[in-house]
């Protein structure tokens, strides 16, 4: 392989999971989505505030001594190593991105709901990575990239956006330094205690990495939820209120369109109406606060519209399958809000990617410790078709329900027997695909394209699963 297909191959790797996970971030507003240029000057602001936390990461190695750092029989190297995770790294990287949203963005009219700010603070956490990816992947290669994928990438992502979930809250809330400073000692946390792992070269720390990234990305996928909900309120509340000043005062308003009127600039946070039912005068920070989510349970319930297909296939194929996961969580938190399942779609999702993804690295640690590389092949064939038959048992469970439901609605839906052995099929072959064939990554894309499309199938019916169920909805409406 020449050398610039393969400085092409490491980018794709590179630039892949950030900028798929940035893109599900941003579709992921159903009622009010952002406008493009102001979620493409996140991702730039990301990627560019690598460049000072680059900077203030080499003081903090020339203060501790970076021979310190390395050595773990060096005096003092826990309180050094500790202090350079929080400090040096985490506080310096996750402080640049609060400030560039806090400075950028975060007065942006267009910013005009709480759930914004999981949009913003996400997409800037994806730039941040996919940066930061880009430079460690160029120089450490492919298995870099690949271990990148599944940590420091999600890290990135979810830890924005639990940091926008606060800027959102601050933005309107009557409180907002204590919900800025909450969310920054939250993300640093986090962000120091994964760096620690990262930079402490034990055994143990394989396993902190990753329980980092989940609770990561579990804080980030409950807090997406809870202002998903507040922003169905603000779409659908039949609370009205009145404005206190202008052409419109005596006209009601209900919540979507204070909501607009916000991105048109044509009220601000700040000001004051007036609730129609109660004529009490209360501040948009102080209607569109968290409290407002009491209402949510009193809504009406509201289809989904699905996901097109085109779409589907280019998030599985830029993230290498990893995409996966994620469908998998939006379509049960799809069934379980609508259908009121007693299920819980983030531990459900988080379970998939433990019991996938983490016994690679268990299985590495073994190896190493017993000197075993490459000693035995169907051995370690036989551990890859485990996990393809542990990613296909999932998902049977899983599709068993959704066809349960589709068949009320449908003549006619995937076979969840078939779906399922063409994906184990297609797994257990991407899995022990040896990466000394030749064109190795073509034939790798190949065969995630082909299982996207044997998943696609699964999508085509969702999709008008949804548009019936939307159309029932408004007749009866």
């Amino acid at each position: 392989m020449s050398d610039g297909m393969e400085t092409l191959r490491l980018l794709y790797i590179a630039m892949g999971p950030g900028v798929a996970i940035a893109v599900f971030i941003y579709y992921s507003d159903k009622w009010d989505r952002e406008p493009r240029k102001l979620v493409l000057k996140s991702f730039f602001l990301g990627g560019l505030a690598v460049l000072p936390t680059y900077y203030f990461e080499g003081i903090a190695e020339q203060v501790l001594g970076i021979q310190a750092l390395q050595d773990e029989h060096s005096p003092l190297f826990w309180p050094k190593t500790i202090f350079y995770a929080f400090f040096g790294v985490a506080l310096a990287e996750e402080l640049c991105k609060f400030l560039f949203l806090k400075a950028f963005v975060f007065d942006e009219r267009e910013f005009n709901e709480p759930f914004d700010g999981i949009i913003y603070g996400g997409v800037i956490g994806c730039g941040f990575a996919t940066v930061e990816n880009i430079i460690y992947v160029l120089q450490y290669g492919q298995a870099v990239g690949m271990f990148r994928m599944v940590t420091a990438v999600p890290g990135h992502a979810f830890f924005g956006i639990i940091l926008g979930y606060f800027m959102g809250r601050a933005k309107f809330s009557t409180n907002r330094v204590r919900h800025l400073i909450h969310g920054l000692v939250v993300v640093v946390t986090l962000h120091g205690l994964y760096d620690t792992a990262a930079f402490s070269n034990t055994i143990w720390s394989i396993y902190l990495i990753f329980a980092i990234v989940f609770l990561g990305i579990y804080l980030g996928l409950k807090a997406k939820r809870e202002l998903e909900k507040l922003s169905a309120v603000i779409e659908f509340s039949a609370k009205q209120y009145f404005p206190l000043k202008g052409r419109r005062k005596k006209v009601p308003l209900h919540l979507r369109d204070i909501r607009s009127l916000l991105s048109m600039g044509k009220l601000v946070p700040e000001d004051n109406l007036v609730d129609k039912k109660s004529g009490k005068i209360k501040s948009i920070r102080e209607i569109f606060s968290s409290k407002i989510i009491s209402q949510y349970k009193r809504l009406p319930k509201v289809p989904f519209c699905g996901m097109p297909i085109k779409l589907f296939l280019i998030f599985y194929q830029v993230t290498f399958g990893l995409y996966l996961y994620f469908w998998f969580l939006g379509n049960y938190r799809d069934f379980v809000s609508y259908k009121k399942l007693k299920l819980n779609p983030e531990l459900l999702a988080l379970g998939l990617f433990v019991f996938t993804i983490l016994p690679y690295f268990i299985y590495g640690v073994i190896q190493k410790a017993l000197d075993m590389h490459g000693l035995n092949l169907v051995t370690d064939i036989s551990f890859d078709l485990v996990i393809a038959g542990t990613e296909a048992a999932f998902l049977f469970f899983q599709f068993q329900i959704f066809s349960g439901f589709l068949k009320k609605k449908l003549t006619k839906s995937f076979s969840v027997t078939t779906i399922v052995l063409g994906f184990f099929i297609l797994s257990g072959l991407k899995k022990v695909l040896p990466m000394t064939v030749p064109f190795y990554i073509f034939w790798e894309m190949v065969l995630i394209l082909i299982q996207g499309g044997i998943l696609a199938i699964v999508q085509r019916d969702l999709n008008l699963y949804w548009r019936i169920e939307n159309e029932q909805t408004n007749r009866i409406h």
